[in-house]
């Protein structure tokens, strides 16, 4: 396209922005010409901070900042810009950051979904979409280092590894990824997830064997042994009792007054007076740090102890094990890591919505457990800011996501799981999340300079409730497309080989968005010949439609496309487009696909039962059972839309009538900071909010 050329009053349009009064000749002059220049004669010492808050809604910041329950919040809103922001496809986490930073989409990025496939592997076999090795765009740090600014990563979703940074770049500090889902994939600093072992038979609906029924008996070879008015009661756990190989620990339950038995220590042996916890009812135990052999490397990883029920008769128990957190460097410079946990305690990767859905921990230890991490965010965003040189800032913080997908259907009348009697209780513990945040970021405020400072409140998503998890494989297997056999005999919900001579089609796990054909020549157990191609995708999109709601017999399915017209939700060709599937589909709000296929027991009168896979097409969502929120549906609804708010010094109150696109973040935030667009950016720059800032000196 050849270069527009600006009229006069298109030059003064620009020029009243900056608040200098120019004298123009008549010459043609390029758009880019007079803004850059512009840019950099009154902007190029300012700063940006980027605070990234998952699935924080606009409607329910609008809502809770008129409450004055986000006050903060509300100071940036009321002296700044506030745009909804429609994501882009498929509205997940690591592919919305992703573009956030580089203006670019899925088909450019590299980075589709959840899990990333590349081109030769087995359909079945993916990558974590968190892993910065595998975004193929320029970003704005990036632009950053070659123009010789200085970028902070804080928890930033998709920089892990470390090394997004070199000390001469900046500094980089963790690495955020979403909490385990159903055996696919762990946190990456994590080396295993949260257990808990009772006396009961407790739910454990993720990764089981993290539930661990035991049972205490007379305590035996103790030595140093704590005084105890009941006889002590001891039973033996591994640590983590499932996913890798854990290390075995000796319990001793002991009665500290009259009253009944009150605590319990820990230890790897039996004497007590080595003891690695000995705590009461309620009390978090020190943090242990052991030597992992997880299931990448060999690594320290750090857990504590708490006890959330101890019957004073010794019968009921909940002994809960943290997840077990990385206890190693995970900051550059590695000198970083030792200065933020001074400031801000031990890194924890997530909280635990498991514990909570599975019932083992009540609603004000979780609340507790988001405020811990919602704290760390603050107090390590601070101390990075403070103490160190830089002159973009990104730090992010997913706690308003992890209540929201475990409660959104709670304040949503549309969900079938809606209980008129909880939503209060709902909207009270959502209300208190976006609290929390709220305090932290006036936390995070007080390191920063206003005056030189633009400071954007961003998010990735928004969210709709959850009705159904469709068993994706099961539809595909029964319209003839794949064929699975489960194995019977096992627990493992991860037990299901596919016959790949008899497949035509995968998902990508965990089935979110992209269906890769068996594609012969392109495959290595492909089936389908390249003159089918097409035959099969039609094929697919004709089972995806062909999903039906289990209680209202309607189409679960929004939108399926083949990967030919991608562009329809903004999927183009670039270095990412052999990751994207053959077909791509959207749901509807209500429901997100169950990757799994499980093993079913039918019961005869006489008391026998045979084992047999699950013949459901759909499993239910229940309120604080499992999710009961998602984001899995079109971008330009309203309730997908993410949010911008963007505050700091000449920037005058202003709300954009109609959505911006979240690829259009990067560039205009380029331009903002008289740098160069990321190289594969695909949005645009959004002159309506750039008109609305006023430089100053």
């Amino acid at each position: 396209m050849g270069h527009r050329f600006l009229k006069r009053v298109d030059i003064l349009e620009r020029v009243r922005y900056t608040g200098i009064i120019l004298v123009l000749s008549k010459i043609p002059v390029k758009p880019e010409t007079v803004f850059d220049w512009i840019k950099g004669t009154s902007m190029k010492d300012k700063k940006i901070l980027f605070l990234g808050l998952d699935a924080a809604m606009p409607d329910l910041v609008k809502k809770f900042v008129d409450e004055g329950n986000m006050p903060n919040t509300k100071k940036i809103i009321d002296q700044g810009i506030f745009s909804r922001l429609e994501t882009v496809f498929p509205p997940l986490t690591a592919a919305a950051w992703t573009a956030i930073v580089s203006g670019a989409g899925a088909g450019t990025n590299g980075v589709p979904s959840l899990m990333v496939k590349h081109v030769g592997e087995d359909l079945d076999f993916w990558h974590t979409s968190f892993d910065r090795n595998e975004v193929l765009c320029e970003t704005l740090w990036d632009v950053a280092k070659r123009m010789g600014k200085k970028t902070a990563l804080i928890n930033w979703p998709v920089t892990f590894p470390m090394g997004a940074l070199t000390e001469e770049d900046g500094v980089q500090l963790a690495g955020s990824l979403n909490p385990p889902f159903r055996y696919f994939y762990m946190p990456l600093w994590d080396c295993a997830s949260s257990s808990v072992f009772s006396d009961q038979k407790l739910k454990c609906n993720e990764i089981p064997g993290r539930a661990v029924q035991v049972e205490p008996r007379a305590a035996e070879g103790w030595v140093h042994m704590p005084e105890s008015c009941l006889p002590p009661l001891e039973f033996d756990i591994t640590v983590p009792p499932t996913y890798i190989e854990g290390y075995p620990m000796h319990v001793l339950m002991y009665a500290s007054t009259p009253e009944g038995y009150d605590r319990m220590l820990v230890g790897d042996t039996k004497d007590a007076a080595e003891a690695e916890t000995d705590i009461a009812m309620g009390d978090y135990g020190p943090w242990i740090t052991k030597n992992f052999k997880a299931r990448d490397y060999q690594r320290d990883g750090r857990f504590r102890f708490q006890i959330l029920e101890l019957s004073k008769d010794g019968r009921h128990f909940k002994l809960y094990q943290s997840s077990i957190n990385t206890a190693e460097t995970y900051s550059v410079p590695a000198s970083l890591t030792a200065e933020a946990e001074e400031a801000a305690g031990y890194f924890m990767e997530v909280d635990d919505p498991w514990a909570f859905m599975d019932g083992w921990m009540d609603d004000k230890l979780y609340l507790e457990q988001l405020q811990m991490h919602a704290d760390w965010w603050g107090n390590a965003t601070r101390c990075v800011l403070k103490n160190h040189e830089w002159d973009l800032g990104f730090s992010w913080v997913g706690t308003i996501d992890h209540i929201e997908h475990v409660l959104y259907a709670g304040i949503e009348p549309k969900a079938r799981v809606y209980d008129p009697e909880k939503a209060d209780w709902c909207w009270e513990m959502i209300r208190t999340v976006y609290k929390q945040v709220d305090d932290n970021i006036g936390k995070i405020l007080e390191a920063v300079d206003l005056d030189e400072t633009y400071v954007m409140l961003i998010s990735d998503h928004g969210m709709t409730h959850l009705d159904w998890n469709p068993y994706v494989k099961e539809h595909l297997a029964r319209a003839g497309l794949l064929e699975y056999v489960l194995d019977l005999t096992s627990d493992d919900p991860s037990n299901l080989k596919i016959r790949w001579e008899n497949t035509k089609c995968h998902p990508l796990e965990p089935c979110h968005a992209h269906i890769f054909i068996n594609l012969k020549g392109r495959d290595p157990q492909g089936i389908v010949e390249p003159e089918d191609y097409a035959r099969v995708q039609q094929e697919i999109i004709k089972a995806l439609y062909d999903m039906k709601n289990p209680e209202t017999g309607e189409s679960v399915v929004a939108l399926a496309v083949t990967k030919e017209e991608s562009g329809t939700l903004g999927i183009y060709e670039g270095p990412g487009y052999d990751r994207v599937g053959d077909v791509i589909y959207a749901w509807k709000p209500g429901y997100m696909s169950h990757p799994f296929i499980y093993r079913t027991a039918i019961k005869y009168r006489d008391g026998t039962e045979r084992i047999i896979s699950n013949p459901e097409l759909y499993e239910p969502a229940v309120l604080c059972g499992n999710f009961t929120g998602v984001h899995l549906a079109l971008p330009s609804l309203h309730d997908m839309h993410a949010v911008m708010i963007l505050g700091g010094p000449g920037v005058e109150k202003y709300e954009k009538k109609l959505p911006a696109k979240i690829i259009d973040v990067a560039p205009t935030v380029a331009k903002l900071m008289h740098m160069d667009v990321p190289g594969s950016a695909e949005g645009g720059v959004l002159y309506d909010v750039l008109d609305r800032i006023h430089p100053t000196e």
